[in-house]
């Protein structure tokens, strides 16, 4: 629902109020003793009609709530020595003409709050001494020409809270005197200049809650005493520049609550009495640069409801008197000193509802006695410790119903809060918005301790494993070794340079941010003089899951030196994975020496490696070297590979024999890891359980023991406890081959 349908809404229920006010109560003449109620003759709801006879002495006649539905022709023509007449809330429908003639001496005449729908030409002829006229709250929806010409002598003339949509030309040209014009709460939708040209003297005019979108030219231009203009509540969109000719006598100007988008440049200059000025519940997008002269006695503003997000500089310079300004409700997202500069005695600043997110000190130097700062409904959640030390007469500070984030970029304002805590006069307390586990706590009820900042987590890289799988094939003329390796090479980092490269690696990265640098196999071959053909396999996959991370990986080079000779053996070596090792923080350097002789022999051997499989969990940097050297002289030499890791175990699990990716023996593999994980899994909780079935009948014991105290038998159980222990050590793997 928009802003005017709010405003329109209120308006209804006051205009509701209003009238179950005039319904309900009526000014009832005040009696404070005899001799003032001498002269007054009051009649109440049990009169129908106009009473044939009067009170002696009575000048001034009060029908409060009486059944008279018609005021005839001379009714009250027998006391002509009435001054005062008054209706009020009566059931009266229809005043006929003639109904005041015999009335020399009137001089005030009220009907209010019934149900006159009209008022014929004639009706207040021949009042010459009348000068107030009363006609509110009344269902009157139109005005005639000449229904006032007799009234000569009339000053103030009230038909506020009536209907009427329709004024005929001329009706008021004879009001020569008139002062007060009350036309406020009408439905009137446009007026024309002429309408009240004559009326020279005229001081108050109220035309506001009507329903008039523009005022003619020249509509003030023949009303040279004019103090006071309300034209509030109304649909005005634009305000001519020289639309209010006689600057100089206006008091009070109301403009709020219609529809400005702009305001022209020094409209308001030369307003030198000017005291009130209203400009709130408008469409106000920007003001001019120069908007106000010098005004020594208009001490406020009210621009709040408006659809401000800044000021020029300067703009309430020359209102050097200004004490109050109303900014609030519309969408400053900052302010700045330039806003305030020349109001050195403003006393109260409102800014609540707006936009704005932050505030230093400087936005408030030039605000020197200021006292009142209203603050709440925006968009702070933080503030400088010394925002407001450029305010030395600062005594109440409203900064509700803002966002505040009560971290530990708080605390500086913080203290100033519980230091000046009997200078925050909010309603309700100012609370944290976040983070949730302060959420809706009273910020002064905090402590220093619970204002803290979420520090950035430690750079990790979890579980980085690479696997290097390597195939060498040897294929000579004279004779033929197949040399057969599969390495699970352990992860590494190795800063040693490459020089001859030639692998094609498969990388496959899920990370946010990481540099990899891939691992690079060297192989050099040496042979006799024979037919030779060498082919070399190095695939190399590495897979680096992490979250927020830089790993780099250097090149790593594995020299493998092979010297053959000629020979009708067959050699093959297979490897088997045995063991998973996970290590975290440091990993000392890890060297592995692999020296292999053959000789030459017409038999066939099997040899079997085990080479440990590490991942490591990097949290720093980590330096391996691994190096295999192949020396093949004719001799009969023994194989041994002790690989030095310093580890420790997690999980192991065995069960088959290493083999290539793509045998299916892996799933095998993969499964039976599975199997074990779920075996242990139930085995724990089948410990839990038992765990949980102890803990039951200890308490159960306790109790029992607990009543049997309370039969005269002590039993002191002090203490109970259960632990039980698995440690698991890592198993060291030693293999000797002999060829």
């Amino acid at each position: 629902m928009s802003r005017h349908m709010h405003l329109k809404i209120a308006l209804v229920f006051i205009y509701i109020l209003v009238h179950l006010h005039w319904s309900c109560t009526v000014d009832i003449p005040d009696c404070q003793s005899d001799d003032d109620c001498k002269n007054k003759d009051v009649y109440d709801k049990t009169v129908t009609a106009i009473p044939e006879k009067f009170k002696d002495g009575a000048d001034q006649i009060y029908f409060i709530n009486s059944q008279i539905p018609v005021i005839p022709k001379g009714g009250l023509s027998k006391i002509p020595q009435i001054k005062k007449i008054e209706f009020l809330s009566t059931t009266t429908h229809s005043v006929e003409v003639g109904a005041f003639e015999g009335l020399p001496d009137v001089m005030i005449i009220e009907i209010s709050g019934t149900n006159v729908t009209s008022l014929p030409v004639g009706v207040f002829k021949d009042l010459n001494k009348l000068q107030k006229l009363v006609l509110k709250s009344n269902k009157i929806h139109s005005l005639e020409n000449g229904l006032f010409d007799d009234l000569k002598k009339l000053q103030e003339l009230y038909l506020h809270m009536n209907e009427i949509s329709s004024i005929e030309e001329g009706t008021f040209d004879n009001l020569e005197n008139l002062s007060m014009l009350h036309l406020g709460k009408n439905n009137l939708s446009s007026v024309s200049t002429s309408l009240f040209s004559k009326l020279k003297s005229l001081k108050t005019f109220r035309l506001y809650e009507n329903q008039l979108t523009a005022l003619p030219d020249g509509i003030f231009d023949d009303l040279p005493d004019l103090s006071e203009i309300g034209l509030q509540g109304n649909q005005i969109s634009f305000i001519q520049p020289n639309l209010f000719p006689h600057k100089s006598k206006l008091k009070k100007l109301y403009l709020d609550h219609n529809l400005l988008t702009e305001l022209q440049p020094d409209l308001f200059v030369g307003f030198s009495l000017l005291m009130t000025l209203t400009l709130h519940n408008n469409h106000l997008t920007a003001l001019p640069n120069v908007l106000f002269g010098e005004q020594p006695k208009l001490t406020e503003i009210n621009l709040n409801h408006n659809n401000l997000t800044y000021l020029p500089t300067g703009v309430f310079s020359p209102l050097k008197k200004l004490k109050k300004l109303d900014l609030s409700f519309n969408h400053f997202p900052t302010i700045s000193a330039d806003f305030f500069e020349g109001l050195e005695k403003l006393v109260e600043l409102n800014l609540q509802n707006n936009n704005i997110e932050s505030l230093k000190q400087e936005d408030f130097e030039k605000l020197q006695s200021l006292s009142v700062l209203k603050l709440g409904n925006n968009k702070l959640q933080s503030l400088p410790g010394d925002v407001f030390d450029a305010l030395p007469k600062l005594s109440k500070l409203y900064l509700n119903k803002n966002p505040w984030r009560c971290d530990c970029n708080l605390l500086p304002f913080f203290n100033w809060m519980k230091i000046n805590e009997d200078k925050i006069k909010s309603k309700l307390p100012e609370v944290c918005e976040s983070p949730k586990n302060l959420q809706n706590q009273s910020i002064t009820s905090l402590t220093e301790e619970q204002l803290i900042c979420l520090t950035t987590r430690p750079i990790t890289t979890p579980l980085l494993t690479t696997t290097a799988p390597m195939t060498t094939q040897h294929t000579t003329t004279a004779s033929t070794t197949r040399l057969t390796s599969t390495t699970a090479a352990p992860t590494t980092t190795t800063a040693l340079q490459t020089t001859t490269t030639t692998t094609p690696t498969t990388t496959t990265t899920q990370t946010t941010t990481t540099a990899t640098q891939l691992t690079t196999l060297q192989l050099t071959t040496t042979t006799p003089p024979t037919t030779t053909t060498t082919t070399t396999t190095a695939p190399t996959t590495t897979t680096v899951p992490t979250t927020v991370s830089t790993t780099t990986l250097q090149p790593t080079t594995t020299h493998l030196t092979t010297t053959v000779i000629p020979t009708t053996s067959t050699t093959t070596v297979q490897t088997t994975t045995l063991a998973t090792t996970t290590s975290t923080t440091m990993v000392p350097s890890t060297t592995t020496h692999v020296t292999t002789t053959l000789i030459p022999t017409t038999s066939t051997s099997t040899v079997q490696t085990t080479i440990a499989t590490t991942t490591i969990l990097i949290h720093t940097t980590i330096t391996t070297q691994k190096t295999t050297a192949t020396t093949l002289p004719p001799s009969t030499t023994a194989r041994k590979t002790t690989p030095f890791l310093t580890t420790h175990s997690s999980f192991i699990c065995t069960g088959s024999s290493q083999l290539p990716l793509s045998s299916p023996t892996t799933t095998y593999k993969y499964s039976s890891c599975k199997e074990l994980m779920i075996y242990y899994t139930t085995m724990l909780l089948v410990e839990i359980c038992c765990t949980l079935v102890l803990a039951k009948f200890t308490y159960t014991l306790y109790c029992s023991l607990e009543q049997r105290e309370r039969l005269h038998t002590q039993v002191n159980l002090t203490h109970f406890s259960y632990t039980k222990s698995i440690v698991l050590r890592p198993v060291d793997e030693t293999e000797t081959v002999a060829l």
